[in-house]
């Protein structure tokens, strides 16, 4: 049964106070405090045991041991926990409930409550199992005892009072299957618990999702089938009469019955997640029932750790396969008695896939009926050597195992091959064992150089087959010598699609006078052919040209190969794949003295390898300064400001090679940003040249300047051939902040204390070009009055900087100081240049005045940099 008290250990609490017994105020208090003292205690000691819990251990054993409870871990040590206890040797009344070994029924005090604790097994063909009853438990009603049996009707627990009364039991342990619970009383009167759950395992199951199907690739990927609302796909067979009889006169090893169901589960995989996600699942036994319990006619294999990647998620990451199996041997009258399994009426039933110890998920599993499903299989290789129907013949090689393969494995529900007694002697042929044999001699001394084999197989369509094929060995000294796997990173240049390969692994399976003789007979054309290994694990011919070539003239003296897989740059391979090149070596009679394989993988660069980030742009962030420059200025309609552009060449370091070779990558501004709940693609900004090396970003209007705007990679080809992921383009999204140098920089006064004039005897004061101090955001100093002459000019009319478009000067209080001219540029005076200045005329001249000038430098982009610089006019004393 999963769930049953452990004996004897119901512990009662002892009572306080007895009828006749006198006790003083003080004697009351210090019991108070006794008991105070015991439940503090004992709080601390099921806190203690949480934490052991928390760290990972789990109980061995828990026993009585007068009024406390030992608990022992798996590493030997032991933790006591002491009940409370009663007052000068009174006592309560003992309960103790077991479990009857001989009828199951609860027993209190040795009382027969005629309640059984285990399930029955169902009677007969559409009868389920019973389930076994929960733990008892304590009316909030009567205070009594509650023990507790399953109603298959009702399908629910249904509750008996046993009149034992409960109060004062200090503590009890309940065995719950893979752990144990244990209940310890907090107060004295027995109403309150607290209750700690005690592993025997080293983590006990929490939570059981099932994902879905999975199917696994030979590449380690997979492919998760979840159904939805839809049932797990099955089809079968009901084996007539005269498929069984031709099945059973052969040898096969499995026997079938007319009307036996064969089924598509057989090699069918569920994907299920377990927590916690530590949890050791293999040794756990899972079964299928249907909300009454009844078992769906399936097997279900023990768990096995799923660390594969679910097509481009891991045990430690609580993923793990249970292989499902229909159950062999099950008869039926009929199609429709198969489908009742799955079927009730014309609605699914629920399945939920339950552990041992009864913890099972929600029944949300079901099946639905796919006569498309295929159900047959046939013969199609010997290792990676297709079978030829006869008079052909397929090439094996002597003294390898050899084992026949089918295109649809999961459909061969039994399989063996036939060889007859001679045969074996006069070939050495041995290691026969289902589908799989060894080939130990050549055809030396005999008339043919070939001899049959037989394929006997039936298939889950209740196909019985017998093939016969023709086999020659060929000859070998060594066999097959695989060397270690490389990936070989397409690249743009074609000398680097070559990979060397040493064969020194073939010269040490070469050895002695094998070695001797390979060289005496190997001719200089070995057969090279190059293989695509799918997912099915099907291997498929491709075509390669120039794939192996050999750094030695005589193929005798050949130290290593080289791979060249240089078609690759030009036409599509397919980068989730393994490949190989298979070399047979041969001699002048074209036989195949041994075989070289060559396993490869193809990849592309990273696209991160060609965005190569400009530190001084992006710094270690993803969000890119971009300051706007002069090289990327595009000539403006007459009267209005340059558009504010950002070229991507200045954020990416070489930018022009991700375009090198035909690759090709397009740019995007996000469509999901937007500003004011308006989408900033083609409102607030947009990419010109998005698909070239010119492509730059350039704002519309002003409501996404200083805005880091998202741009995304919206399509990218390798070559113009490998498409990158999804995945890897959001890996390599990054952002533009577009500002203006300007803008970005500083206007201050030359000294920190402000600017100071004396007025003239004409009231005006001149501020001049090294009273100030102007800067880009880079500290690039620019002078903020007109600097460059014209040709013939005495007077500046330009500005040296590129960004400055124009200057102006206000006075920020007219009552104090007023701006007289606006700015005079830099004069020519003889040889000499006098700087630029702007005018000032004070309003009182007869104090020291301090007002700010507002400075507002406007750049060729339309943005503005305002600064507020203090003036302190002074008086002429000599007035």
């Amino acid at each position: 049964m999963n769930k049953k008290f452990l004996s004897v250990i119901l512990f009662s609490a002892l009572m306080i106070g007895t009828a006749g017994t006198f006790t003083s105020c003080k004697d009351y208090d210090d019991d108070i405090d006794q008991i105070n003292n015991e439940l503090t205690e004992i709080k601390s000691s099921l806190s203690a045991l949480q934490a052991k819990v928390d760290a990972g251990k789990y109980v061995t054993n828990v026993t009585k041991s007068g009024d406390s409870i030992v608990v022992t871990w798996n590493d030997g040590t032991s933790s006591t926990i002491e009940t409370i206890k009663g007052d000068k040797g009174d006592k309560g009344d003992k309960v103790t409930i077991t479990i009857d070994p001989a009828s199951k029924n609860w027993m209190i005090d040795g009382i027969d409550t005629g309640i059984c604790a285990e399930g029955k097994d169902g009677a007969g063909t559409s009868g389920t199992n019973g389930v076994d009853a929960k733990s008892p438990s304590i009316s909030e009603t009567t205070g009594n005892w509650v023990v507790y049996a399953w109603d298959s009707e009702k399908q629910e627990y249904v509750g008996t009072d046993t009149g034992v009364s409960a109060k004062g039991a200090s503590a009890y342990v309940v065995d719950k299957g893979n752990y144990y619970e244990l209940n310890v009383a907090v107060d004295k009167a027995g109403s309150a618990y607290t209750t700690v759950k005690l592993p025997k395992t080293p983590v006990v199951i929490t939570e059981i999702e099932v994902l879905g199907q999975i199917i696994e690739n030979a590449d380690g990927s997979a492919k998760l089938t979840a159904w939805g609302n839809a049932g797990i796909p099955y089809n079968f067979t009901l084996v007539s009469k005269a498929q069984a009889k031709a099945w059973n006169d052969l040898d096969g090893s499995k026997k079938l019955k007319e009307n036996q169901a064969l089924s598509t589960l057989s090699n069918s995989d569920l994907l299920i997640r377990i927590a916690p996600a530590a949890l050791d699942a293999s040794e756990f036994s899972f079964k299928m029932v249907n909300s009454k319990l009844g078992e769906a006619p399936m097997t279900l294999g023990a768990p096995e750790a799923f660390n594969g990647l679910l097509t481009r998620a891991v045990s430690g990451n609580g993923l793990w396969k249970v292989a499902v199996s229909a159950n062999e041997g099950e008869t039926y009258k009929d199609n429709a008695a198969y489908n009742a399994n799955f079927t009730y009426k014309t609605n699914p039933i629920a399945y939920a896939l339950q552990e041992a110890d009864g913890f099972a998920t929600t029944y949300n599993l079901s099946f639905e009926y796919d006569g498309t499903i295929d159900l047959t299989a046939a013969p199609i290789s010997i290792n990676d050597e297709a079978l030829a129907a006869q008079p052909g013949t397929t090439s094996v090689t002597v003294g390898e195992m050899l084992t026949v393969e089918f295109d649809n494995p999961q459909n061969v529900y039994d399989a063996y091959i036939e060889i007859d007694e001679a045969t074996q002697v006069r070939w050495g042929i041995t290691d026969i064992k289902g589908l799989s044999f060894k080939v130990g001699k050549l055809a030396d001394n005999i008339t043919t150089t070939y001899f049959p084999i037989t394929v006997h197989y039936v298939t889950l369509d209740g196909n019985t087959a017998s093939t016969t094929y023709n086999i020659k060995p060929a000859k070998t000294l060594n066999g097959v010598t695989v060397l270690e796997s490389q990936n070989i990173e397409i690249s743009a240049t074609a000398a680097n699609n070559r990979k060397d390969y040493s064969l020194a692994p073939m010269f040490e399976d070469l050895a002695g006078n094998a070695l001797v003789l390979w060289k005496a007979d190997v001719t200089n054309t070995p057969a090279i052919k190059v293989y695509r290994v799918e997912s099915t694990g099907d291997v498929e011919e491709i075509g390669l040209a120039n794939a192996v070539t050999f750094d030695k003239s005589a193929i005798k003296d050949v130290t290593k190969l080289t791979l060249n897989v240089d078609a690759a740059r030009t036409a599509e391979y397919k980068l989730d794949k393994s490949y190989y090149a298979k070399i047979d070596f041969k001699d002048a009679d074209g036989e195949i003295l041994n075989t070289v394989k060559v396993p490869f993988t193809l990849s592309i660069p990273a696209l991160s390898k060609f965005l190569v980030k400009e530190n001084v742009v992006f710094g270690t962030t993803s969000t890119g300064k971009a300051y706007m420059n002069t090289e990327d200025l595009v000539t403006p309609a007459a009267g209005t400001p340059y558009a504010s552009r950002y070229a991507f060449k200045h954020a990416f370091n070489k930018f022009d090679n991700v375009y090198d070779h035909s690759s090709t990558i397009t740019f995007a501004i996000d469509p999901a940003q937007k500003i004011n709940n308006v989408a900033v693609a083609n409102t607030h900004a947009k990419l010109t040249d998005a698909s070239t090396s010119d492509v730059a970003i350039e704002l519309i209007g002003d409501k996404a300047y200083h805005t880091p705007i998202n741009i995304v990679i919206s399509d990218a080809k390798y070559l113009g051939i490998y498409a990158y992921s999804e995945t890897e383009r959001a890996a390599n999204a990054f952002k533009l902040d577009v500002m203006s140098p300007i803008e970005q920089g500083t206007v201050e006064a030359a000294s920190a204390a402000g600017i100071s004039v004396v007025a003239t005897s004409e009231g005006v004061a001149k501020l001049y070009e090294k009273d100030f101090k102007a800067a880009t955001y880079a500290g690039i100093a620019y002078k903020i009055f007109k600097d460059k002459f014209a040709t013939g000019d005495t007077e500046a009319s330009l500005y040296t900087s590129p960004y400055i478009s124009d200057v102006t000067f206000e006075s920020a209080n007219t009552n104090v100081f007023t701006v007289e001219k606006n700015g005079v540029g830099a004069k020519k005076n003889g040889n000499k240049v006098e700087e630029g200045y702007v005018e000032v005329t004070p309003k009182n001249a007869g104090y020291d005045t301090t007002e700010k000038l507002n400075v507002t430098v406007k750049d060729i982009w339309g943005y503005t940099k305002k600064a507020d610089i203090n003036v302190t006019v002074k008086p002429n004393s000599a007035n």
